[in-house]
């Protein structure tokens, strides 16, 4: 009687068919393919990354296939020798002397760090520039151990400086704007606001003899205007 009982509560096998076996099988891929669109059209939906980059809570940055930007906001009033930055082969430090990194660990992936440089942009923006070694490959990210990017969504001719915050995209137009004069011969935006201030002075003084004032407008590099 005992065997009896223990066969009972052997675990029962159906035996099913070969085409009852394969309309299950269909049946599980179906369902697993449906799942599979599913997470495809969530994922194609969602826009790519602004710029070819992002945002962490100590910096915005930006790609192109051979090169960074990394924005790191500082303390307004901060003076470029007050800045520490070190680019090494694979690593990046920055912070101010006498307080703590900002940023210090590894990079992504190795850098060109002759090409490298940094920038102090109206002294409350430190502007990183980095040659990536690998000249074609996107990065997920710029340090290591930093949230990722999903380099499958960067689109190669997106504006490097859509949705990047309002002060971030000025101070980039402006620079990358004073960058193409200069490489022109031509005034700069500091340079022609300082020229627009002048004609407005020589246009409130018309008493005043111009013609032979050699004038600098100071702000490096650019071109002049025609007196």
């Amino acid at each position: 009687e005992e065997a009896k009982k223990l066969k009972e509560q052997e675990p029962k096998i159906e035996e099913v068919t070969e085409e009852e076996a394969d309309k299950i099988k269909a049946e599980k891929k179906k369902d697993g393919e449906e799942d599979k669109e599913e997470e495809e059209e969530k994922d194609s939906k969602e826009p790519p990354p602004p710029g070819n980059g992002g945002t962490t809570d100590k910096y915005t940055w930006t790609q192109t296939l051979s090169a960074l930007e990394v924005f790191v906001h500082v303390p307004p009033g901060v003076k470029a020798k007050q800045i520490v930055c070190d680019i090494g082969s694979d690593t990046l430090k920055l912070g101010l002397k006498g307080e703590p990194l900002i940023l210090n660990g590894k990079l992504h992936a190795k850098v060109k760090p002759d090409d490298c440089m940094w920038t102090l942009v109206d002294n409350k923006i430190v502007q990183i520039t980095i040659e990536k070694f690998d000249g074609m490959k996107w990065w997920t990210c710029v340090m290591e151990g930093d949230a990722g990017i999903d380099t499958k969504k960067i689109v190669p001719e997106n504006s490097k400086l859509s949705d990047l915050d309002g002060e971030t995209r000025m101070t980039v137009e402006k620079m990358m704007y004073d960058q193409r004069q200069k490489a022109l011969g031509k005034p700069t935006s500091d340079q022609e606001k300082q020229h627009e201030l002048l004609e407005k002075f020589k246009a409130a003084h018309p008493e005043m003899d111009f013609s032979k004032a050699k004038i600098n407008y100071g702000g490096g590099g650019g071109g002049g205007f025609p007196m």
